[in-house]
């Protein structure tokens, strides 16, 4: 265990598993100027330095010698964990370029009909070179592990994203929709069809952009029909309800309305249950409450095109991914000529959200070091009008809040990734003469509520832990600058 390491058994272990180099380690006891350190301090200079990830340090700590490298990439830390396969972030150990690595469980390595469909189906997605499609680069079998190397994607799933954001806007919800059909539109011609739709299976980059993982690799776990794989289920359920083939694109089709539906509305379509029968039973796929009843702020022309997505008949859905996506492009297109006309009139109020009595934009400053969160926290706060600025440095906060009084006009900490030290410069705020009303929300990560306690509050200096609703978040911005611009006393 980690508590018994010593910072030398640390060092040795991961030299002895190819880890790290021995110039890498000498660099590091040389910045202390001996090898007397504790176990933690090594452990922060290695991480500091990158030489090591957190993930790494842990497994080192709990005795693995295995699961570092797959070929010629190193693992950096897991990004996600399914039923059938583990993916990680890893860097190639030359070129140094990241790849996300997808690697089989070792319960379905030793069937050798899995391995092989794995394999198959990996090199099947290699086939697909498309912008909203992840990129394979390599199908490879090694030590007695399975494994497919992938573009990594900067950012996160779209099932995650929605958990967050619960409601996207017709534009954005209509560029992701876009990428999701291009991405099926690009593959149908290739002769491919998905078989997995799903918010969890569309990738959102950093830059916005939709990309398509999981091509195929449906089938994996089993050959005994589609309602024996929980991966397929959905398919199963529909294609049982309405009487056809496995590979019928108008399936996919169905599953992209779902998504679109879901973005637009904050509501899926599909009544959520893990219960197989109800997943599989055909009122599930026909009794779909229409958007305009579930949303009817939502443009009628998208309404239309997830309407005809997700009809019940397959015949009466668009037959192929091109006839969706040319909707989708000519609606885009709509929208951006008549933005006014075609966005609703609740979207536009929350736009107005950052804006000051002088009519500017707020600055809204984000304290945050994980980039990924970052963007999310940029996204929604900029689609609500305000200026906001980033760092991840809380010294580097200080100095720009020194700069002057008008640096920013409201703070947002988020401790998720950082730790206590948001929580301390959330305090250490409290008693500077610089900032103290400067209104600000602490965002405590969703292991650390216990710390609210110990956070300095006030009308204007508000703490709320995850997992919170963007809304929730919101209104805590503006409660402290409503309580920071009331008079005192009031």
């Amino acid at each position: 265990m980690a508590t018994s390491l010593t910072a030398e058994k640390l060092a040795q272990r991961a030299l002895d598993v190819g880890i790290v180099t021995e110039q890498q380690l000498q660099s590091v006891w040389g910045e202390f100027g001996t090898r007397s350190v504790e176990y933690e301090q090594l452990k922060q200079a290695l991480m500091r330095r990158g030489f090591l990830t957190n993930y790494q340090i842990d497994r080192i700590a709990e005795g693995f010698k295995t699961g570092f490298f797959y070929g010629d990439y190193k693992v950096q830390y897991c990004v996600g964990a399914g039923t059938f396969a583990r993916v990680y972030r890893a860097a190639h150990r030359v070129t140094n370029e990241l790849f996300a690595v997808k690697v089989l469980r070792k319960r379905f390595s030793s069937n050798p009909a899995d391995v092989d469909l794995f394999r198959r189906e990996g090199e099947l997605g290699a086939g697909l070179v498309h912008e909203n499609i992840v990129a394979i680069h390599e199908v490879a079998s090694k030590g007695g592990f399975h494994y497919i190397v992938m573009d990594f994607v900067e950012g996160r799933n779209l099932r995650d994203f929605w958990k967050v954001r619960g409601k996207f806007s017709p534009e954005e919800s209509t560029r992701i929709a876009e990428g999701v059909v291009a991405g099926l539109n690009y593959a149908f011609q290739k002769g491919v069809t998905h078989r997995d739709l799903k918010m969890s299976n569309v990738i959102v980059s950093s830059e916005g952009v939709a990309k398509l993982v999981d091509f195929g690799l449906a089938g994996l776990g089993g050959d005994d029909g589609d309602d024996a794989n929980p991966r397929t289920i959905d398919y199963a359920g529909l294609e049982r309800a309405t009487k056809v083939g496995k590979d019928d694109t108008r399936s996919d089709i169905f599953f992209a309305g779902c998504i679109y539906y879901q973005l637009l509305s904050g509501k899926p379509p599909l009544a959520e249950t893990r219960e197989r029968s109800q997943r599989l039973s055909k009122s599930r796929y026909q009794n779909i409450k229409p958007l305009t009843e579930v949303a009817p702020d939502v443009p009628l022309m998208l309404a239309r095109i997830v309407q005809k997505a997700i009809e019940f008949e397959p015949a009466k859905r668009y037959q192929t991914p091109g006839e969706m996506l040319a909707d989708i492009k000519l609606a885009a297109k709509r929208m951006a000529e008549h933005g006014a006309d075609a966005v609703d009139d609740a979207v536009k109020v929350k736009k107005l959200e950052g804006h000051g009595p002088d009519g500017e934009p707020r600055k809204l400053m984000v304290l945050e070091s994980d980039h990924k969160m970052q963007n999310l926290l940029r996204e929604l706060f900029k689609k609500c009008g305000y200026r906001v600025l980033v760092t991840s440095d809380p010294e580097r906060l200080f100095e720009r809040l020194y700069d002057g009084a008008q640096a920013f006009d409201v703070l947002l900490i988020s401790s998720g990734d950082m730790g206590r030290a948001g929580l301390d410069a959330f305090n250490r705020l409290a008693g500077e003469t610089a900032a103290k009303t400067l209104p600000t929300v602490l965002l405590l990560g969703d292991q650390q509520g216990k710390w609210q306690s110990d956070a300095q509050t006030g009308p204007h200096r508000r703490v709320l832990a995850m997992p919170v609703k963007s809304r929730q978040l919101r209104e805590a911005v503006l409660r402290v600058l409503a309580a920071s611009a009331a008079p005192a006393g009031s």
